[in-house]
């Protein structure tokens, strides 16, 4: 706890700050983040260096709330009160203020508020991505209108969000200088703080116990995936269970997997066509309805975590930290916030991912579509690795010891970086650092720009991309797949981008290569069936990626 009562941060108060145990699991990290931030960062500090903001109409909620934490946390102050939002400008303008922060707000509506006052303070707020469509329009916005500052911070909880972040912010400010001859004056920083787990909820626990009492197998090898069961929002689990079945090839009934999260009806319905055609229904449960106070125990229940996520959401990651400070080994997609958070070979393993730029259709509609229709077609064109996602579990699976030892290091690995003290601590840090820099004048201000990117903005989310000449080949399961030995699975999509008929065309010609012996580079196969189909290179180059991802083609080894 602070010592000094000078410092005092004024804190927007996030949509919840307490979440019951009988709520169902499955909601977006970035509110779970954010509530337990919020109540971090208030545990950590005196009544005298917090105000709390809520707006007008919910201040007795959340007054209720913090007389619950009061009441059940032995650290937390019950002194501390919430001001309502109509109260805002009249407390900054008392000068009271080092910092005002926000949590997964924006900081244009910070800086608005700041601008009303005569006083200069550092305004902070939590970034949870910009790969939302309307957001590019938001944050033209805010580079050019708002009256940002150089003591100001965008929050972000990896250096490879902030990276996609920056990549973001040069691109619309070298389009805005050859569009418009604007150059952005706000100017802000942006810093790293990772979100945290609660250490004492995610914990080891006796794993027979925890079987018992979910009603989960006594003694096969439980693998686990916990998060939303959902291409559109989350990822696509068919590879997983294409990776599965080569384990249960090997191990039989002594492995078991365990999907547990809120299921899409829709995606449900392939996931069970998925299962029988790979023989998997005996070996593999699906849990919905979780709640959420349940999570923690199938952690503890579980041997492995797993998560193989493709979503551009994905700007840290909460259930691998949560898995790791469980004491399991994980396996996750080298993608995205998974990259900083595991720790390859000594919590787990990192899975190689793979992406080409062949999205760019996409953006004519994106401000018209719901935001998950782009995700989904990015995550659909994300491969990852089938082949070593099975080697890495099937490693894990037959050494015992090597788990206990991942384990081991997993929940000292959260211990030392991803508490949520440590996090708490860190934004105090950076509140003071902030503070003592001069304040600055206020910039005049600007204008306005649109158009998503993903691959150049997220192209550093992956191990690495697929080159144009790289030489391809069909894989056993695309040879399957051409003489009608397995289904060829695709899940619904609203827009019709994956065809399956050019698919299967190119799984035919691939194999004939095969039959031929000569291999084809994948720009030369992009350009002939664009050619023959009256379509783009980039179109199928989609759809090349698509059967990398589904293990139909792979990068033919030298």
């Amino acid at each position: 706890m602070l010592n000094t009562n000078d410092e005092r941060v004024g804190l927007m108060l996030p949509p919840r700050l307490l979440r019951g145990p009988d709520k169902l699991s499955g909601e977006p990290g970035a509110q779970i983040a954010a509530a337990e931030c919020c109540r971090a960062i208030i545990n950590h500090a005196s009544a005298a260096q917090v105000c709390l903001f809520a707006p007008d109409g919910e201040t007795k909620g959340f007054q209720n709330d913090l007389d619950f934490l009061a009441e059940t946390q032995e650290r937390f102050n019950p002194r501390i009160q919430i001001e309502p939002l109509a109260s805002l400008q009249q407390a900054l303008c008392s000068g009271r203020f080092s910092a005002l922060h926000s949590f997964g707000g924006s900081l244009d509506g910070l800086a608005y508020a700041r601008s009303t006052t005569r006083q200069m303070f550092p305004i902070t707020c939590m970034q949870y991505g910009f790969s939302f469509p309307g957001q590019l329009a938001d944050l033209v916005m805010r580079m050019l209108l708002v009256p940002t500052q150089e003591f100001d911070s965008l929050i972000c909880a990896t250096q490879i969000a902030k990276n996609a972040t920056l990549n973001i912010i040069a691109r619309l400010q070298e389009e805005l200088e050859r569009r418009y001859q604007v150059a952005p004056s706000s100017q802000f920083q942006i810093n790293v703080i990772p979100h945290g787990v609660s250490v004492d909820v995610f914990k080891p626990r006796d794993r027979q116990e925890m079987r018992y009492q979910l009603e989960l197998p006594l003694h096969p090898t439980i693998i686990l995936y916990t998060g939303r069961i959902d291409p559109f929002s989350k990822s696509d689990l068919i590879p997983l269970l294409m990776a599965f079945q080569k384990i249960v090839s090997k191990h039989g009934d002594k492995v078991f997997l365990v999907l547990a999260g809120p299921i899409w009806e829709r995606y449900k319905s392939k996931l069970d066509s998925a299962l029988e055609e790979y023989g998997l229904s005996g070996h593999v449960v699906m849990r919905s309805n979780i709640p959420r106070g349940s999570v923690p125990l199938y952690y503890s229940a579980a041997d492995i975590f797993v998560s193989l996520s493709d979503t551009l959401q994905e700007n840290f990651g909460l259930t691998p930290v949560e898995a790791m400070a469980s004491g399991l080994p994980v396996v996750v997609s080298d993608w995205a916030g998974y990259k900083e958070t595991v720790i390859h070979d000594k919590t787990g393993f990192k899975v190689p991912t793979v992406w080409a730029d062949c999205n760019d259709d996409l953006w004519p509609l994106s401000p018209f579509c719901d935001w998950t229709v782009d995700h989904f077609y990015v995550g659909q064109s994300i491969a990852i690795d089938v082949e070593a996602t099975a080697n890495h579990l099937d490693v894990l699976v037959s050494n015992e010891a090597l788990r206990l030892e991942m384990g081991a290091n997993a929940r000292q690995h959260v211990l030392d970086n991803f508490t949520w003290e440590r996090c708490a601590g860190m934004f105090w840090s950076l509140w003071r650092e902030l503070a003592e820099m001069p304040a600055p004048q206020p910039p005049s201000p600007p204008s306005e720009f649109l158009r998503p990117r993903y691959f150049q903005d997220f192209g550093g989310f992956v191990t690495g991309c697929a080159e144009g000449t790289a030489k391809l080949e069909v894989t056993a399961r695309g040879l399957r797949v051409c003489a009608g030995k397995e289904k060829l699975i695709m899940v619904d999509e609203p827009r019709r981008l994956l065809q399956e008929p050019l698919v299967r065309k190119i799984l035919r010609f691939a194999r004939f290569v095969r039959s031929v012996r000569f291999p084809i580079a994948m720009q030369d196969l992009e350009t002939m069936f664009a050619q023959k189909h009256r379509t783009t290179p980039a179109v199928v180059r989609r759809h090349i990626m698509w059967m990398m991802k589904y293990d139909l083609l792979r990068v033919q080894h030298k």
